[in-house]
Order: C-alpha cells, then sequence, then structure tokens
C-alpha cells in the first residue's frame, strides 16, 4: 500500500482508532451523554408529544443532566495536566493551552456558525423582517457569551459556557495556586466551587419563589442555568476530582482497595442518579431541582468516573466497548449539529404530509426513536468531522508532537 493510500485511510477511518492515550471507560460515559441529549431534546422539541406528569416525563427531562457530564469530564480532563504542569514547573505554558484548545475547538464550531448564517437563517427567515435581525445575534455566537445573550445556535450556550472555563481558569491557577500550599489549594477550590451554589439559593429565594410559574422557568433559565456564574459548579466539580486523583491519590487507591466500600459507592453513584432523574422534575420552583441540582448529578457522576476506571471491574468492562470511542470521537461535532439534523428527522417521521399536523408521540416512544436518531446524527457528525475537525486535529497533533520534540531537546 503507498504512503498516500495509507494516508488517505488514516483521514477517513482514524476516529475509528483507538488511542492508548484514551481512558477507555470515560469513552462509554461520554457517549452515554451524547445520546441523553439526543432523547432530552427530542422530547422537549417534539410537537405533539405526551407532557404527562410522572417517572418518565421527569427522567426525560432529567436527560438534561448529560451537560453536567460533560462538564465534569471537562473539568476533569483539561485541569489535571495544567495543575500537574504548574506543580511540575512552577508555571503554564499557556501559548501552548490555548493554540492546541483553538485547533481542537474553533473550526468546527465557527464553520457551524458560517453555516448558520449563511443557510439555515436565511431558510427559516428569507423573505421576512426578521432576517437581519436574526442573522445580527450571531455575534453573541461568535463571542462565546450566548450563555448571556442568546445566539442564533440554541445550544450554543455551553459551548460559551465552557470557552469561559478555558480561558479563565488557567489565568486563575497561576494567580492563586502558587500563593497556597495543598491543603490551601483544595479549600480554595471548595470554596470556589460553591460560590454558584449560593448565588442559586439566594436567587432561588429571593426572585423566583415570588415570581409567576411561568416567570420562574424564564428567572430559571436566564439567571441559573445558562450562565457561568450560575451554573459552572458542575465543571469545577470535575476539577476537584482531577486534584483528588493526583494529589490524594492514597484515598482513590484506598477506595479501590476496599471491595465492599468500592461497591457501596458505586451503586451509590449509579442508583442515585437514577433515582434523581426519576423523582426530581427539572422545572419545579424547589430546591431540589433549582439550587441542588447541578452539584448532585454532577458528583454522582465524578463517582460513577472514578470508579469506572479501576480495571477489571463490571463497570470498567461494559464502558470500555470498543464501539464507545468512535462515538466519543465524534460527539463533539454530534453536539453542534443535532439540532438541525433533529429537525428534518422529526418533519421526516411525525409530520403528517397530508393534513400537515404533527403525530402524536407517547413518552415512551422517545427513548426508540432517540436512538435511531442518535445512529443518524452520529452518520452526520462523521461527515462533518471529516471536512470541519479532522484536518485540524492533525495539525494540532502535529504541532503537539514539535512541542513535545521542542521539550526533549530542552531536556
Amino acid at each position: 500500500m503507498s504512503a498516500n493510500s495509507s494516508a488517505w485511510k488514516e483521514y477517513l477511518f482514524g476516529v475509528f482508532r483507538t488511542d492508548p492515550r484514551e481512558i477507555a471507560s470515560l469513552n462509554g460515559i461520554r457517549s452515554i451523554a451524547i445520546f441523553m441529549l439526543f432523547y432530552v431534546h427530542l422530547f422537549r422539541f417534539l410537537p405533539n408529544v405526551d407532557r404527562s406528569m410522572g417517572l418518565i416525563r421527569n427522567f426525560l427531562d432529567n436527560g438534561s443532566q448529560s451537560i453536567d457530564m460533560f462538564f465534569v469530564l471537562s473539568g476533569f480532563l483539561i485541569s489535571g495536566p495544567l495543575m500537574r504542569q504548574l506543580a511540575r514547573k512552577g508555571t503554564l505554558d499557556l501559548k501552548n493551552f490555548y493554540i492546541k484548545r483553538s485547533l481542537r475547538i474553533f473550526p468546527p464550531y465557527f464553520i457551524f456558525c458560517a453555516i448558520m448564517y449563511f443557510y439555515v437563517i436565511p431558510k427559516l427567515y428569507g423573505g421576512t423582517d426578521a432576517l437581519g435581525e436574526k442573522r445580527s445575534l450571531i455575534i453573541y455566537d461568535l463571542l462565546y457569551v450566548s450563555n448571556y445573550f442568546h445566539g442564533t445556535i440554541f445550544h450554543g450556550w455551553s459551548l460559551s459556557l465552557e470557552e469561559q472555563f478555558y480561558l479563565l481558569f488557567p489565568i486563575l491557577l497561576l494567580i492563586v495556586f502558587p500563593l497556597l500550599k495543598k491543603t490551601g489549594r483544595l479549600v480554595f477550590l471548595l470554596c470556589f466551587t460553591a460560590i454558584p451554589l449560593i448565588f442559586r439559593l439566594l436567587f432561588w429565594h429571593f426572585a423566583i419563589l415570588p415570581a409567576s410559574p411561568i416567570e420562574q422557568i424564564d428567572l430559571y433559565n436566564s439567571h441559573i442555568y445558562y450562565p457561568f456564574h450560575g451554573h459552572y459548579d458542575s465543571i469545577f466539580i470535575g476539577i476537584l476530582l482531577a486534584y483528588f486523583y493526583d494529589n490524594y491519590r492514597h484515598l482513590v487507591d484506598g477506595l479501590y482497595e476496599r471491595p465492599i466500600v468500592f461497591q457501596c459507592v458505586q451503586w451509590f453513584a449509579w442508583l442515585g442518579i437514577l433515582a434523581y432523574s426519576l423523582f426530581v422534575f427539572e422545572f419545579e420552583a424547589a430546591i431540589a431541582s433549582m439550587v441542588i441540582r447541578f452539584p448532585i448529578f454532577s458528583t454522582l457522576w465524578a463517582l460513577v468516573i472514578v470508579t469506572s476506571m479501576k480495571p477489571g471491574t463490571v463497570a470498567n468492562r461494559l464502558l470500555s466497548f470498543r464501539i464507545y470511542s468512535p462515538i466519543a470521537k465524534l460527539s463533539y461535532c454530534a453536539y453542534l449539529i443535532h439540532v438541525a439534523i433533529m429537525s428534518d428527522f422529526m418533519r421526516t417521521l411525525f409530520l403528517d404530509k397530508n393534513t400537515q399536523t404533527w403525530i402524536y408521540v407517547p413518552q415512551w416512544q422517545v427513548f426508540p426513536y432517540s436512538i435511531l436518531m442518535g445512529f443518524v446524527i452520529l452518520f452526520f457528525a462523521y461527515l462533518y468531522h471529516l471536512v470541519a475537525e479532522r484536518p485540524f486535529m492533525i495539525l494540532k497533533e502535529k504541532y503537539a508532537g514539535k512541542q513535545i520534540s521542542f521539550e526533549q531537546r530542552k531536556a
């Protein structure tokens, strides 16, 4: 086989190849998260779906915890190397960090912004007075502030929140960590994580409770769910997990070495997620839903992450199947495009072409339809990955390789 054909084969099918640097069980968790996102959005977007109260309704709505799961993973995977680098060198290579993050995140996102601006918005609003106004909102997406000012990408708020984390956290580390020792750093992270919880409690008591039911949901979304200051504790729970994993490893090893304690923690995490998903309704104006829901789910998923990484356990084996690796690699592109694909999917399956009315869908049918829709989305995510992500991932890998070689020459 020629070098050229090998390169093309790697380009086209590299996403299906496992990487030894991957933590296999985290691929399974990321795959669960992306399918949870599919079913919660399908449930919320379907015009004529059964939304009667009940455990299934709660479970479907709580699919939005997938965002908190992604936040925990981001906090864990991004902060760990940064904190280790700071401990090893006493400083951070911010230029290297931001270049690699930019090559990883910006190209697929900005290409999707262009698709929204030049194709999707004109398709939806062409010939109307709203076209110019809708197009002008793209600025909030481009500046990554759509978690405070609604842009053109419905789900872009979480990408904005994560980008704000990428921008601010390394600087926060450089400023604070050199001033503190091991325990002081842990106390700082715990206190910083508690700030959104205190804010949510105060805002819930003084602003949400006195409002009408419709206003309560609007206030919750605009002041708690979307903004960085109301929701960033999910990311910091991932950061705390990384800090414990690196600096209090004896506690993690102690957990792994005590089978009964380990099983209790693991079952507590999984059953806690299931129970909270079934019995808590996100949009009820209660402490359980609007105040502590993010840290509860995030902490439980952090426990799932740390227990699933123990080799040889049932959870580790179930979450480490090779099929999860390409799903995890495609999850970013799938996240970007899934709402657009979902719109066409719903019209194809649930819109009566003769009467132009939406077919009634029972709650339980959302699950099988979301799995079918999920694989359709992943197929288009693969095509989008080849065009908008893969070239820049290759560039990122080449840049990272040069950085490693430079470090080796310095040593």
